[in-house]
């Protein structure tokens, strides 16, 4: 999974969170792929949830302080993807050979790198959007 700059938002710091959310699910996925021992994977997961936490708090009190009207739809969003990672952790404390089971990385895939995505090219980037035109 790879940062372009399509994805984008606009927002310096929102960008740079995405990056980093980016950068932290492909070691999740490397560390999948490879069989990596279940306390890394497992980290890994608890990073995403606590990072997520972090940065959609910082995202809705910026579109909050900004009077955004997407605000509800994107506490709703995120609300969804927490509660996949709660699925996530669950997979992952199933019994697992190594590192890695099919259905652990294929519900890591959806969880974080579909929705991921979907959701700064379809929510996220609106927000960034309203700002400039706030801001012009």
């Amino acid at each position: 999974m790879e940062w372009t700059e399509d994805l984008a938002v606009g927002i310096i710091k929102i960008d740079e969170q995405h990056k980093e959310l980016f950068k932290r699910i492909n070691d999740l996925l490397l560390a999948i792929r490879e069989q990596r021992c279940r306390a890394e994977i497992d980290k890994t997961i608890e990073f995403l949830d606590d990072y997520a936490r972090f940065h959609f708090s910082e995202e809705e009190q910026r579109m909050e302080e900004a009077g955004y009207k997407g605000l509800q739809e994107q506490k709703l969003q995120h609300a969804v993807y927490l509660k996949n990672i709660a699925e996530l952790k669950h997979q992952a404390s199933l019994p697992r050979e190594s590192g890695m089971s099919y259905e652990l990385s294929v519900t890591a895939t959806q969880i974080v790198v579909d929705w991921i995505v979907n959701h700064i090219m379809n929510t996220d980037k609106l927000f960034g959007v309203y700002l400039r035109q706030l801001n012009a």
